[in-house]
């Protein structure tokens, strides 16, 4: 019936709506009127004109009649033919085969192993803070009081000798945060670990020791030269600038595999600062400072003096602050990756467990904290020492990790019909 009416009817039309600006119009009007509330309410009148206008032009596009036309139809032999069905059965996917099982584990950890991994995680990562806070002669109750800042409003007002001050509503503050935080992190990391791919050796290594060496390095020649820097740089955005480092520098180590080790290495590290700097100059633009200053900062390494000037010249251009930057930042970059292609092959296999859990958590509790805090206290983000703030936080991640795999497995058996599928008393088939 169907053939018959196409060939009686061989250029019958198709109704398709004709092209409109309405909707572009009627946008243009929405943005100019709400741009009026900002700039002035002239351009709230043009917007609101336009709008009406663009309104008018759609409606009458709606109307019976209008806006469409006849799309003429290609003859019956051009057009495309019917599809004809072909009945067979589904492959039904066995054990072994490619995309058996993809996303479910075939063991995974009881919930309970995440909350103990988290509650000892929580227990064991304050003592890094407490021993920088010891140590800085700030006291034990400074991190605690930074720490309440990621919510508390007004801390960042409170003075140095006023943070060193035990207060009770900041320590129950900062409790809360850190259990609910390190019991959330400790369950998020139990559930998924089953779900997490192993990471290639060279990866893990080049994203944990890379950024943890570099940082120490960094942080410890500008405290012995410059102490007073160590409080102008964000660290928070340096290891992430340490982590794309690693991560693209085990990726060329990866890939040049038929490069001499000594060849590859300076290949690897040449290519890797580069990159690794572009977090940095995107920092100091966001900021305002400029893309001077963490060049000027990385210079305060080895040039004394440095920590002393004020915050505008740091943000303008030294040629010779330029040229020791860069000789720092080549021969940093040089070394990692010459040490990496060498030992390769030499550096053991890191468990999945302790890879994911040394850069997972870590990452996830430092970006939490940093950007919770940079809304609610923006000044506090300078005064914490976001290193010691991240060994606590690998420590966390390591002591979740050996205590979520040192838990027994609980098997998951698919669910179906098929030949793995549990059995099922008799009394369930019974009609």
């Amino acid at each position: 019936m169907s053939d018959h009416s196409e060939t009686q009817s061989p250029h019958d039309g198709i109704e398709m709506p004709q092209p409109s600006a309405a909707p572009i119009v009627l946008a243009a009007g929405v943005l100019l009127f709400f741009a009026g509330f900002a700039l002035g309410s002239a351009m709230s009148y043009v917007g609101a004109a336009v709008l009406v206008a663009g309104l008018a032009i759609w409606i009458a596009h709606l109307l019976p009649g209008r806006g469409h036309f006849h799309e003429q139809r290609v003859p019956p032999d051009q057009r495309p033919r019917a599809i004809t069905a072909t009945p067979g059965a589904v492959e039904q996917l066995h054990r072994g085969m490619p995309g058996y099982r993809m996303r479910l584990p075939l063991e995974v950890h009881p919930i309970s192993a995440g909350i103990k991994g988290g509650i000892l995680g929580g227990l064991l990562m304050p003592i890094p803070a407490l021993i920088w806070g010891l140590l800085s002669g700030h006291g034990i109750w400074y991190p605690i009081n930074l720490l309440a800042g990621m919510v508390a409003v007004g801390v960042e007002s409170m003075t140095v000798a006023e943070l060193e001050q035990f207060h009770m509503s900041l320590l129950l503050v900062g409790g809360f945060i850190h259990v609910v935080t390190s019991v959330v992190l400790g369950l998020i990391y139990g559930v998924l670990l089953p779900t997490l791919p192993a990471i290639p050796k060279p990866y893990a290594w080049g994203a944990l020791l890379m950024p943890i060496l570099w940082t120490a390095v960094s942080y410890s020649m500008m405290g012995i030269v410059n102490p007073a820097l160590q409080h102008g740089v964000s660290w928070p955005w340096f290891m992430v600038s340490q982590f794309i480092f690693g991560i693209v520098l085990a990726a060329c180590v990866t890939s040049l595999e038929n490069m001499p080790p000594i060849q590859k290495g300076i290949v690897a590290g040449i290519v890797a600062g580069l990159l690794m700097a572009v977090p940095a100059a995107f920092w100091g633009l966001a900021n305002g400072h400029g893309i001077w200053y963490p060049i000027n900062l990385l210079a305060g390494m080895v040039v004394p003096g440095i920590g002393n000037l004020g915050a505008v010249e740091l943000r303008q251009f030294h040629g010779q602050w330029f040229a020791i930057a860069t000789v720092i930042h080549l021969v940093l970059s040089v070394a990692f990756g010459f040490a990496l292609s060498l030992l390769e092959t030499k550096l053991p296999m890191i468990p999945a467990p302790f890879a994911s859990g040394g850069l997972l958590l870590p990452l996830l509790w430092t970006g939490v904290s940093y950007g919770l805090m940079g809304v609610v206290n923006p000044l506090l983000q300078q005064t914490v020492d976001w290193p010691w703030f991240i060994v606590s936080q690998f420590v966390f991640g390591i002591a979740v990790a050996i205590v979520v795999i040192r838990t027994e497995t609980i098997s998951v058996r698919p669910a179906g019909t098929g030949p793995d599928a549990p059995s099922r008393p008799a009394e369930e088939d019974a009609p």
